[in-house]
């Protein structure tokens, strides 16, 4: 059973959805019904049972619309409605399929659903929506067994205002037109997980930047978008030629408005990315060999339950650095897994100050707990570390042999970590590596909470030159003999480690005022397109006092939304001028996205 979700699964399971939707911006909402597709597998189940959060439910028909008995469950608080459909009597038995219609809308509170106002968006002249159904929200935005233990087919026909265009997390089929709206069709073959299923509707407009790649954006941004995001292609074959073909067909990235909670979100066929991702120079590219990485790694071999996330995201993280290492240089996997392990370091000390030191292990026990307010590095950056300490017992060609050979066995199933651990050591065992792995704590490496129990040691020259400049040159000289050429060579791994390496070997005796004016006047950091750069010298300046900053970090937090920089943005301005950040967060919320809004309130004490 999945604790995050109240469906029945285990009992008859869904196996397709068909969404047929109109979008109403007038209202907010999406109108229409989903057929339901589903099989018995447990003899005399008598209930089909979905999840629904915020949805409200109209009737529900049979095929040939002879209507069926349904109820509502009492609302829990973090999982929403069971919707409770009585299956007729003659198809309770085992392999038996039963099909029912949800005739239903989402309403203003289902936070799937971001509806962005003409006047949100960058055109200006037409309103947009979009979706985020990861890791719980599908049920706002569709009745389904919202549990990544279950895969599903999907189609769609939703009907939008002209001129507006519809996407999804599925293959478009076609569009067809009457006077003042317009009807796009999508179809999804591969049975995915319903935190996958995603929709936008906007002025959107293309560009072509593979055989098998277009970029999205609305018409102003899609220029830039071109540019940045060229090298998609390239991430592609270097994954296929670590693990598996491609096998979802096209690979489309959406540029999605800045109130876009998350860095990326691995939409199958339709990866969603942030506009803080517009460096200007592809710099911050790295986000979509992430995305590419779950094409295998989450979207074909996915976690069974949130509680495993790493499965998703620790995979992920390791195949991503891999394709950067191959394209890049085999430094830069080291480089990105010692700034990944400051990140994870923070994390762990936010946590352990919460109290909350149980949601570092590998492996939490997410009871009860919505997997949002565990959302942290440590599925990515543990989950990575603990692949990297497999690899270092076993070597790298032969773990790479095995994570090829992992993604065959498990694609299109969802998993559990024991599952993982057992063919790890099968594996092995067969290539007369038994004694090598038999040093192993799966027990600790998945239970105990805080860094990992075994460290690999990373080693980088170039992230060598990023920490000594801020060790001996800024922190030990206070700057003395610095000049603007230091980082003229530097590439933004190094910028972002020399920025981590200042922030957190100050955090006890901050740098003074004089001394950051100084880099400033150096380096030009306050006005640096960069996000990457930007949150990170804010940051800096916000521990150090230097007040002149604060505007600027008003600035940033209402310029964009993702919750990497606005959750310890907020946070820090709190520290230093709490009537500053609340008054900031209270009059801008309505433009954040809904997941973000409630973190950042969180964080605020409000």
């Amino acid at each position: 059973m999945d604790p995050s979700s109240l469906s029945n699964p285990q009992e008859c399971k869904v196996t397709s959805l068909n969404l047929v939707l109109s979008v109403n911006f007038e209202k907010s909402q999406l109108q229409g019904y989903v057929e339901v597709a589903s099989q018995i597998v447990k003899e005399g189940t008598e209930s089909l049972i979905l999840d629904t959060n915020q949805l409200e439910i109209s009737h529900c028909n049979d095929v040939t619309s002879n209507p069926i008995n349904f109820k509502l469950s009492e609302e829990h608080k973090v999982f929403g409605k069971a919707l409770i459909i009585s299956i007729p009597e003659g198809l309770r038995s085992v392999g038996k399929e039963f099909i029912v219609r949800v005739y239903y809308n989402t309403t203003v509170d289902s936070n799937a659903l971001q509806w962005l106002t003409k006047d949100q968006t960058a055109g200006k002249l037409h309103p947009y929506l979009f979706s985020q159904c990861q890791a719980i929200h599908a049920r706002s935005l569709v009745p389904c067994q919202d549990s990544p233990s279950n895969k599903v087919k999907y189609q769609a026909e939703i009907t939008v205002p002209k001129p507006l265009t519809a996407l999804m997390s599925a293959l478009s089929t076609g569009k067809t037109e009457s006077t003042d709206s317009s009807v796009f069709t999508f179809t999804q073959e591969i049975p995915i997980p319903t935190y996958l299923i995603a929709i936008v509707v906007g002025d959107l407009e293309s560009r072509v930047i593979g055989p098998r790649s277009k970029v999205w954006s609305e018409p102003s941004m899609v220029a830039a978008a071109e540019y940045e995001f060229a090298n998609t292609e390239k991430f592609i074959a270097v994954g296929e030629d670590l693990l598996t073909p491609y096998v979802w067909g096209r690979y489309d990235i959406l540029l999605l408005p800045p109130s876009f909670p998350y860095g990326g979100m691995e939409n199958p066929l339709l990866t969603f990315v942030t506009p803080t991702l517009l460096a200007g120079d592809r710099s911050l590219e790295g986000v979509v060999a992430h995305e590419i990485a779950h094409s295998w790694c989450g979207n074909l071999v996915t976690n069974k339950y949130w509680s495993e996330f790493f499965l998703n995201e620790g995979f992920t993280v390791f195949v991503e650095r891999k394709i950067l290492g191959r394209l890049y240089g085999e430094e830069m996997f080291d480089f990105e897994a010692m700034n990944g392990l400051k990140h994870l370091h923070d994390d762990v000390d936010l946590f352990t100050h919460k109290h909350q030191e149980e949601l570092t292990a590998l492996i939490p026990n997410l009871n009860g707990i919505d997997p949002d307010d565990a959302f942290s590095s440590v599925p990515y950056e543990k989950g990575f570390n603990l692949l990297c300490y497999l690899q270092s017992l076993v070597g790298v060609a032969d773990f790479e042999a095995w994570l090829k050979s992992y993604i065959s066995k498990f694609s299109y199933q969802s998993i559990v970590a024991t599952q993982m651990k057992d063919y790890f050591i099968e594996y092995f065992t067969e290539k007369g590596k038994s004694e090598q792995i038999s040093v192993v704590n799966w027990n600790d490496w998945f239970n105990k909470p805080g860094m990992p129990i075994e460290q690999v040691v990373f080693v980088s020259p170039a992230a060598k030159v990023a920490k000594d400049l801020a060790e001996i040159t800024w922190i030990k000289d206070q700057g003395v003999n610095a000049t603007k050429d230091d980082i003229k060579s530097f590439k933004t791994q190094q910028i972002i480690l020399f920025l981590d390496t200042l922030i957190h070997s100050t955090s006890e005796k901050p740098l003074s005022v004089d001394v950051l004016e100084k880099m400033d006047s150096l380096y030009g950091f306050t006005d640096v397109v960069n996000s990457e750069y930007k949150f990170r010298w804010q940051t800096l300046c916000l521990h150090s006092g230097l007040k002149r900053i604060e505007p600027k970090v008003v600035e940033f937090l209402i310029s964009q939304g993702r919750m990497k920089f606005v959750r310890p943005l907020y946070r820090e301005l709190n520290k230093v001028n709490p009537e500053l950040a609340k008054s900031t967060f209270n009059k801008y919320k309505s433009q954040y996205h809904i997941i973000a809004s409630k973190m950042v309130a969180k964080d605020l004490g409000l």
